[in-house]
C-alpha cells in the first residue's frame, strides 16, 4: 500500500447531472483526485468530517483509495467487531458524546457473535468493549487477564458484516439496541417519526 501524507478537499457541491438530488465530495491524495457521492448533503457533512479529522490527527492516506487508514481499517473489515472497533476509533475525536457511543456499541456487539465454546459473562463482556475495545487507547486502564481473554474471545467469535443480511440477527442487533447497559428499556426520542 502506497500512502501519502498529503490529503486536500474542496467543498461539497450538488451533482447537477442526477435527476435525483446528490452530493459530490471530492478531495486528493497523493496527486490524485477521487470523489464520493451522497444521498443527502447531511450524509456527505459526515463523511468528510471523519476525513478532515483523520487528516487532524496525522493518518497517513492510501494513495489508491483516497482513505486515511483508519477509515480504510472500517471500509475493510471482514467481523462486526473488527467493523466497531475502526468506527469507534474514526468517530471518538469528534463525537459529541463518547459516552453515548461506548453505551451503544458494548450492547450490541456481543449478540453478533456465533456459540464459540468459552464465552465470557456478560458484564465481563461489556466491561472489555466499554473499556477497551471502544475507547483510545490512552484512556484505558490496566488490562486484567479476564479482559484480555474475553477480548479474544470477542474477536474469534465475531460474525462476519454480511450476517447482518440476515433478518434474525439484525433483529437481535436492533432488540439490543433499544436496552440500556442495565437491560432496561431505552427511552424513546420525544416526537421521533422515524422507520426502519
Amino acid at each position: 500500500m502506497t500512502t501519502s501524507y498529503s490529503a486536500t478537499y474542496w467543498e461539497i457541491r450538488r451533482n447537477k447531472s442526477s435527476k435525483k438530488p446528490s452530493y459530490e465530495v471530492r478531495w486528493k491524495v497523493g496527486g490524485r483526485e477521487k470523489s464520493r457521492s451522497f444521498g443527502t448533503k447531511a450524509l456527505g457533512d459526515n463523511w468528510l468530517s471523519d476525513f478532515r479529522q483523520a487528516a487532524k490527527r496525522g493518518e497517513a492516506f492510501d494513495v489508491e483509495t483516497g482513505l486515511p487508514e483508519s477509515m480504510l481499517k472500517a471500509k475493510n473489515a471482514r467481523a462486526w467487531y473488527a467493523f466497531a472497533m475502526a468506527y469507534a476509533e474514526t468517530r471518538w475525536p469528534h463525537s459529541a458524546r463518547p459516552q453515548g457511543m461506548t453505551d451503544a456499541l458494548p450492547n450490541v456487539t456481543p449478540v453478533l457473535t456465533t456459540d464459540r465454546p468459552g464465552r465470557p459473562d456478560d458484564e465481563t463482556l461489556r466491561r472489555a468493549l466499554r473499556d477497551f475495545a471502544f475507547v483510545p487507547a490512552d484512556c484505558r486502564p490496566p488490562r486484567m487477564p479476564e479482559i484480555a481473554s474475553a477480548l479474544r474471545w470477542l474477536e474469534a467469535a465475531s460474525l462476519p458484516i454480511t450476517a447482518l443480511e440476515d433478518a434474525k440477527h439484525t433483529r437481535a442487533a436492533l432488540e439490543a439496541l433499544a436496552l440500556l447497559l442495565d437491560g432496561s428499556a431505552a427511552a424513546a426520542l420525544k416526537g421521533s417519526t422515524s422507520q426502519i
